[in-house]
């Protein structure tokens, strides 16, 4: 890595863990941390055609993170894999979600139906219809169990890895999860007096849900909202201010008293919110996506202000460019993202089916040369 994204004169960080809380912490590093996320089926494949083990792969992808998300939300395990069926039946068994009665899907715990998918997640319906909010049994973030999943596993990679929980489906993706996207959207013009009250009791769960994540002693938690569509933002940025900004500012405080750093996912063109997001505690952009936002005016704008999580574009790059090209614009991220030594280098997005197993192995052998 060039002496400008921090090595020279520091030691080598012994874990992942260590270099990457030394990066958000503003301290120069030996090289830069990365993360290649896929879906589930893409990443079986390439583990059978690499004929590798999850672990082996890790290694050598030079992955930094280990994900921890809640059992009682089934989005992040409705893939259809056996492995997924097994978190299904251990959630219903515990109560966390309710079953259902087809095996096509699966309900989260706030009644949500999801499609089971292997290529990404897909919601189905909404079970408020009107605007009864007491129509549907809100769950509560104290249930016992939340994390029984993971225990095992959370133990052997904490000495590691970079542990970061994943609290996505916050405000804005579960009210319209509720209520539905156009109703939730109408509602904001409409009758914003219920979208309070629906964004409050929304806000209040996360909250609780915040205090269990801290319990575990993780690093980062990474927020998540899709604020952004690939040319702006899905809320004028004056009306994201006065609905959004509190009550994400609520749960990230939660965070901030427990020194746990603060990541944010979403999708698109969010640059308009970036000096707000900041203001109330973002350390940890995520995703930047190079075909929503110019990367070089971010690094420009808020380089020594934040930490950036992504920029390999994967909507033309990775899955049609050439190898030749993917190692390019690694180079070129790390040049521009990475600038002041806080970057994390990985993908806009997930790695989807149609990445060719010969650009995710230029990606991995780039973020080894360049880093």
């Amino acid at each position: 890595m060039d002496e400008d994204h921090g090595a020279g004169t520091e030691a080598t960080y012994e874990t992942r863990r260590a270099r990457m809380q030394a990066m958000v912490a503003c301290e120069s590093v030996d090289c830069l941390p990365s993360q290649l996320d896929f879906v589930p089926h893409r990443l079986e494949r390439l583990l059978d055609e690499l004929q590798m083990s999850y672990d082996e792969f890790n290694e050598f992808s030079c992955n930094h993170f280990f994900h921890i998300f809640p059992l009682t939300e089934s989005c992040y395990y409705s893939s259809g894999s056996e492995a997924d069926e097994a978190f299904i039946k251990m959630a219903a068994e515990r109560e966390l979600i309710p079953p259902h009665p087809d095996d096509q899907y699966v309900y989260d715990n706030f009644g949500v139906p999801w499609i089971k998918n292997t290529t990404g997640v897909m919601y189905t319906d909404h079970p408020v219809k009107g605007k009864d909010l007491d129509a549907i049994e809100w769950p509560s973030p104290d249930v016992p169990g939340l994390f029984d999943h993971l225990s095992d596993a959370l133990e052997q990679s904490r000495d590691d890895y970079y542990l970061v929980g994943l609290q996505h489906l916050t405000v804005h993706e579960r009210s319209y999860l509720l209520v539905g996207y156009e109703n939730f959207m109408m509602y904001m013009a409409t009758d914003p007096d219920f979208v309070g009250e629906l964004m409050d009791r929304i806000t209040d769960f996360h909250v609780g849900l915040a205090h269990r994540f801290v319990e575990l002693g993780l690093d980062a938690v990474r927020t998540g909202d899709d604020f952004g569509t690939q040319l702006s933002m899905q809320v004028e940025p004056g009306l994201w201010r006065k609905l959004y900004k509190p009550r994400l500012a609520r749960m990230w405080q939660v965070y901030q008293d427990a020194g746990v750093t603060v990541m944010h996912h979403s999708c698109g063109c969010v640059e308009p919110i970036i000096p707000d997001m900041i203001e109330i505690g973002l350390e940890v952009l995520h995703p930047v996506q190079p075909l929503a936002m110019d990367i070089e005016e971010l690094a420009r704008k808020y380089g020594d202000k934040i930490a950036f999580h992504g920029g390999i574009d994967t909507q033309q790059l990775l899955p049609f460019g050439t190898p030749g090209q993917i190692k390019d614009a690694v180079k070129h991220c790390i040049d521009t993202l990475g600038a002041n030594g806080r970057y994390v280098i990985a993908p806009s997005q997930e790695i989807m089916d149609d990445v060719p197993t010969e650009n995710i192995l230029a990606l991995i052998e780039a973020i080894r040369e360049y880093r």
